[in-house]
C-alpha cells in the first residue's frame, strides 16, 4: 500500500512542476520542426555546387543546435 502512495505522489509533483510526457513530447517536436527548418535555410542559402563546405558547416550547426534543444528538454 505504501508503494501505491509513493507512485501517486510522485506523479502528483510531476505534473506540478509541468513534466509530463506530453510535454517532453511537444518539446522535441519543436526542436524537431526547428532543426527541419534550419536545414531547409541551409539549403536555399548555399544551393551552389561550390558552397558544399559552407552547406555543411551550416547544417552540422543546425544539428548542434537539435541536440542542445533536445538536451534541455530532457533537463
Amino acid at each position: 500500500m505504501a508503494k501505491k502512495w509513493i507512485i501517486v505522489v510522485f506523479v502528483f509533483v510531476l505534473i506540478s512542476f509541468g513534466f509530463t510526457p506530453r510535454s517532453m513530447a511537444g518539446c522535441k517536436s519543436d526542436c524537431q520542426q526547428e532543426y527541419e527548418s534550419e536545414v531547409e535555410s541551409c539549403q536555399d542559402q548555399y544551393d551552389d555546387p561550390g558552397d558544399a563546405g559552407e552547406l555543411t558547416i551550416c547544417i552540422e550547426h543546425a544539428k548542434s543546435e537539435y541536440q542542445s534543444c533536445i538536451d534541455e528538454c530532457e533537463n
